[in-house]
């Protein structure tokens, strides 16, 4: 089975439903393995108990597969189910704190006209500075900011998966970047330079 676009997966989560496909199932769990242990990385540093979790939500999705039903938004779905599936585990180990992990990866974007060494120097600047104020977030405002900016989930999912009316969901993430905006400005870095970080980050 080829891979499918990310419009598709909902079409793949269809034919698993429909008959226990588990190649239809394999291919969700590889395609959506590094989404989820980003994910989980937000709620922990154990490793091992993220790997756990991922086996655990998709080992259910087996063995409940006649009990599961068509859902309209399956990345939603896939992370809210996960989500459910981490904070159990962490419960149970009493180990539930948002990581002060943010993201993961390069914090710099590349704009030719600028001097390399200058790029790398300042983009590495402004990557330590959003992180900082990150870190200065409450634990909702960075669970929402990860599901909006790099899950790329839309309010309304958002709203659905931390049981929060779309309203409080629009002004979790305004209040967030306002904060991070008035950080940043301190520091004499501009909402563009914000934005572009934001978008190649994500």
């Amino acid at each position: 089975m080829n891979k499918p676009d990310n419009t598709d997966y909902k079409v793949i989560w269809e034919m698993f439903i429909a008959d226990g496909n588990k190649e239809a199932l394999g291919l969700i769990y590889f395609s959506h393995y590094d989404l989820l242990y980003s994910f989980g990385l937000k709620y922990t540093n154990d490793n091992q108990l993220i790997e756990d979790a991922i086996q655990n939500i998709f080992s259910y999705f087996l063995k409940s597969v006649n009990h599961l039903s068509s859902v309209n938004n399956f990345k939603a779905y896939l992370l809210q189910s996960f989500r459910h599936q981490l904070i159990n585990d962490l419960k149970r180990e009493n180990k539930l704190k948002l990581s002060n992990q943010f993201t993961g990866g390069s914090s710099e974007y590349h704009e030719p006209e600028v001097d390399e060494i200058y790029e790398k120097e300042w983009n590495g600047r402004i990557g330590k500075t959003i992180s900082k104020c990150l870190n200065h977030l409450s634990e909702k405002q960075k669970e929402v900011i990860f599901l909006r900016f790099q899950s790329e989930l839309s309010y309304n999912e958002i709203s659905v998966m931390l049981d929060i009316t779309v309203d409080s969901c629009y002004k979790l993430v305004y209040r967030s970047l306002k904060e991070i905006r008035m950080e940043l400005e301190q520091m004499h870095i501009t909402s563009k330079q914000m934005i572009l970080f934001f978008m190649n980050k994500f």
